[in-house]
């Protein structure tokens, strides 16, 4: 995200504001050029289309907690520190509440449209990446036998957040939270 040139920025944070007020049917070349004040020309030069164009889009609801995830886990020591590092961090993310409905709001159209589906799902192996890196070095062994743990931690942030969108009272969230910790801590063990 940080390299893209500020007319990529504009018309990505133009698209963000279509998709918040006004659901993924608003995405429109047309309208989000008219929202950026660029030309769907240039919408075209910076994304390539508009599968192009969502895919940073959902990229970018992310982006920013993602990185601060990994920097916040990568200065702490393997193990119990990092772990917790980690699940603090996811329940920030969870708590985004705002982020999440607009990244939510995209991912029926994704499940549908093929070519949209592979680059949303490029973006999951991405999360899981994250996810990797927040946990474990760059030791192989533990990279093979983290996959498993890094599809289900992005199953249950996204499974909490759904719940926690839909009745933020009834979530116990630091209850669920310890739980994951108690179980990852012991696949660590």
């Amino acid at each position: 995200m940080e390299v893209l040139p500020p007319t990529a920025r504009r018309i990505l944070a133009a698209a963000k504001r279509l998709l918040v007020s006004d659901g993924f049917k608003a995405l429109t070349l047309s309208a989000i050029a008219s929202e950026a004040d660029e030309s769907k020309a240039s919408i075209g030069y910076h994304f390539g289309n508009k599968d192009g164009l969502v895919a940073a889009l959902v990229d970018s609801l992310t982006h920013d907690a993602n990185r601060a995830l990994i920097q916040e886990c990568s200065s702490q020591p393997p193990g119990s520190a990092r772990v917790r590092a980690f699940l603090e961090g996811e329940q920030r993310i969870v708590a985004d509440v705002s982020s999440f409905q607009a990244f939510f709001e995209v991912l029926p159209y994704a499940m549908r449209d093929p070519s949209l589906r592979g680059r949303v799902a490029a973006l999951y192996d991405g999360y899981r990446e994250t996810v990797r890196r927040c946990l474990s070095d760059t030791d192989p062994v533990a990279v093979a036998e983290l996959r498993p743990l890094c599809v289900l931690m992005i199953a249950m942030v996204d499974g909490l957040v759904i719940q926690y969108c839909l009745d933020p009272t009834g979530v116990d969230m630091p209850s669920a939270l310890a739980l994951c910790e108690r179980l990852v801590k012991a696949l660590f063990a």
